[in-house]
């Protein structure tokens, strides 16, 4: 072998050595500058190198982000079914993720997975009540199975928080009489529960008064400080006590 054909192999070897050493990190930082500068399939390399580099001590979030951000490259590229897969590896991660499940609704939609998407859909709703285009989406998921009074009511969400394409297919609002009463709201979630139906699923289920204004409505306050009190690991049963009672600070602060 040559002393040239020598330091070549020589240079490569040292090369890939030192490409194979890198941190998830650093692989990750780079495919976040490469996806920046506009070059995909780059990111898509160094994620992928990423991905292969993590180790338990890296951290789950930080893994979730990054298949997250190859779902995206995915998905631009026409590999609709890899991008499901890479989401559904961000969520099992991070089961927080509003937009994840949202993403994940949109292609399950588009290839036809209508009862999986609203699912999802459901799931970023719930993780962001104020989430205008999860119910747009849902409203068109409904919509494409005949349920069309699931849909103008998921329009009418969507068009109340800013979605303009959703408000031409909401039905007129008829102007409502009614005054919002923290202590309706009360006494439809205590229904709920004695029922047999868990705290969480009560709330979720719960009209927010900042978007229908109808008896049993819950102040849009109360709804966000449950939910942060469940994203701070409190249990479903201690933060409905706190947050739905007579007296609770976010239904004084509503003034109902």
């Amino acid at each position: 072998m040559s002393l040239r054909l020598t330091l070549a192999v020589m240079i490569a070897f040292f090369a890939a050595a030192s490409a194979g050493a890198e941190s998830f990190k650093s692989w990750a930082a780079r495919g976040a500058r490469e996806e920046r500068e506009k070059d995909p399939k780059a990111a898509f390399a160094s994620y992928s190198n990423a991905l292969s580099a993590w180790k338990d001590g890296d951290g789950n979030a930080v893994k979730a982000k990054v298949l997250c951000a190859r779902a995206g490259l995915r998905e631009k590229d026409g590999d609709d079914a890899g991008a499901r897969d890479d989401l559904s590896g961000c969520l099992a991660l991070d089961k927080k993720n509003a937009k994840g499940f949202h993403h994940r609704g949109v292609l399950l939609l588009k290839a036809g997975k209508t009862s999986a998407a609203i699912d999802d859909f459901y799931r970023a709703v719930a993780l962001d009540i104020g989430f205008a285009q999860a119910y747009a989406d849902r409203a068109r998921a409904y919509d494409s199975q005949g349920e069309k009074g699931f849909a103008q009511e998921d329009d009418r969400r969507a068009c109340e928080l800013g979605v303009k394409a959703s408000c031409a297919k909401a039905p007129a609002s008829a102007k409502s009489s009614y005054q919002p009463k923290f202590k309706d709201c009360l006494t439809a979630l205590d229904a709920c529960v004695e029922k047999g139906t868990s705290f969480g699923a009560c709330v979720r289920a719960a009209p927010d008064c900042g978007v229908r204004t109808v008896k049993g409505c819950c102040p849009t306050a109360c709804l966000k400080a449950y939910q942060l009190s469940i994203d701070r690991e409190r249990s479903e049963a201690a933060a409905y006590r706190e947050h739905f009672r007579p007296g609770a600070a976010c239904g004084i602060l509503d003034k109902r």
